[in-house]
């Protein structure tokens, strides 16, 4: 997805390596405490970047907190990795992280459009019942299928299938 990937682990190097080359992770940190991890994210903050954490355990849950967006693996998990992230998976699959990231991107999109479009159908609305074009009980019924249609528009995210899920 051309991300930049880190792998900032509290395990030994040579587990760490090998997980990072199976993961195609250059950038690894082994034997890491939670606030070497909370360290390093906030470097990469300082220059401007925007974090997304990945992690499951207890030790994850301070470094979850202070990135931008904290995703903690939820069935195994600990319970406060999942209090202190902003997303919890239901599964352990991270190969599925591209389907979310991508979703992200296509939710904030609608919500973009949907706000563009409410906006723009709701300035229309006043100009015209300004001019006495739009009495109110249109303009009720104008205001009512702009929501409706803003409705139908975010629906279409349940069917969104990512073209870069990794299979």
């Amino acid at each position: 997805m051309g991300l930049a990937s880190s792998l900032f682990t509290g395990d030994n190097p040579q587990a760490a390596n090998h997980i990072a080359g199976i993961a195609g992770i250059n950038d690894v940190r082994a034997s890491c405490l939670p606030e070497d991890k909370m360290m390093f994210i906030g470097k990469y903050q300082e220059k401007g970047e925007r974090i997304c954490m990945l992690g499951d355990g207890v030790n994850d849950a301070p470094a979850l907190k202070v990135a931008n967006v904290g995703i903690a693996m939820g069935s195994v998990g600990s319970d406060i990795a999942i209090e202190a992230a902003d997303i919890a998976l239901a599964g352990d699959d991270i190969r599925q992280i591209p389907h979310l990231l991508g979703l992200s991107h296509k939710t904030m999109k609608t919500i973009r459009q949907n706000l563009t479009f409410s906006m723009g159908l709701n300035f229309v609305a006043i100009a015209l019942a300004m001019t006495g074009i739009l009495n109110p009980v249109a303009g009720a019924l104008v205001h009512n299928a702009g929501s409706v249609l803003v409705i139908i528009n975010s629906s279409l995210l349940l069917n969104w299938k990512s073209s870069s899920l990794i299979s």
